[in-house]
């Protein structure tokens, strides 16, 4: 009998099927395409699926609802990083393994970050902004050098050091972080970074990017009292998750002059809805993206062919790799 394959991903069941044939060995299978599927439909479809690839828009959630008849199911694949539509507490006690895709996207997410740290520092949106209203504001604009300056980290994992990998050469006055687990000396010593208490990076840094998950702990991480903390001439960089930052502080901070700037590639709700409060903080003071600092080509391919990869070692009865719930 042949394996079923439930694609929640916004591809077509053929790509899925020649995406995890590009591994050797795989037995034949079939693809069934679920991500447009009702919550009842999807079920169903769970009922008869051996391995799920999950959905990376995170419209499709899979819940202890969806889990009821799931007994058949090997692993579920999320193809990102993230895996914030999936209640990993229902797999576990179901017997199922789930599994992501870390490190796929660490080079763009970390690309990105700096990328909008020159941006913030160099005022470059407002500069473009004036010259396409038709004024010369050579001396007002007042770009700011990146030499010299504090970078705080919030968040000390892949992305993180990647971030302060990338840092080096732009001659920084210190890279701190802070992480709820601190590095050796050996691993500060290659990254050029010093660990600081999380209210201390606050104080001391000229900009600060996020780069931690998104849990009960870190929710509401940087709010008011926070930011009150914080330098005026300070920036925040999230490209993490949502939640992380109060958006209403946030905005509020923003309008009033109490830091620089700021730049959110993640929202609390996404797609963002008209009524976020940091849709209305001046351009000037704000840079918004729709959570694609991850999804940079390359990084997409990356986490498309580690998670059909993963699919077709369960396919073969081979063990996966990036499993979240080791039962």
């Amino acid at each position: 009998m042949k394996q079923v394959v439930l694609s929640l991903a916004p591809l077509p069941a053929e790509l899925v099927k020649a995406l995890i044939l590009q591994t050797e060995g795989v037995p034949d299978f079939d693809v069934v395409y679920g991500h447009e599927m009702s919550r009842a439909d999807l079920s169903e479809a769970f009922a008869g699926a051996d391995v799920v690839l999950g959905d990376y828009l995170f419209k499709q959630e899979i819940d202890e609802d969806t889990l009821v008849r799931a007994a058949s199911v090997k692993l579920i694949q999320q193809p990102s990083v993230g895996y914030q539509n999936i209640d990993i507490g229902a797999c576990s006690a179901r017997g199922v393994r789930v599994a992501n895709t870390p490190g796929a996207n660490t080079i763009s997410v970390a690309e990105h970050t700096i990328a909008w740290g020159l941006c913030l520092f160099r005022n470059v949106f407002a500069s473009q902004q004036s010259m396409k209203e038709g004024r010369w504001e050579q001396m007002s604009v007042k770009p700011v050098e990146l030499a010299g300056k504090v970078w705080g980290l919030a968040g000390f994992g892949q992305i993180g050091k990647a971030v302060a990998l990338r840092l080096k050469p732009f001659g920084l006055g210190k890279v701190l972080y802070h992480d709820v687990v601190r590095a050796d000396a050996d691993t500060e010593a290659e990254y050029g970074v010093e660990y600081r208490p999380f209210p201390e990076l606050l104080k001391l840094s000229d900009i600060i990017s996020i780069h931690t998950p998104l849990t009960d702990a870190t929710r509401n991480l940087i709010g008011k009292d926070e930011i009150d903390a914080m330098k005026p001439s300070a920036y925040i960089i999230n490209v993490a998750r949502g939640g992380i930052v109060d958006e209403e502080a946030l905005a509020s901070a923003l309008r009033t002059g109490r830091i620089a700037g700021a730049a959110v590639d993640v929202f609390s709700r996404e797609p963002v809805s008209p009524d976020n409060p940091l849709l209305g903080v001046p351009e000037n003071k704000v840079l918004l993206s729709p959570h694609v600092a991850g999804v940079s080509n390359e990084a997409a391919g990356r986490i498309i062919n580690m998670a059909t990869g993963n699919v077709a070692k369960v396919l073969k009865g081979e063990e996966p790799l990036y499993v979240i719930n080791p039962l």
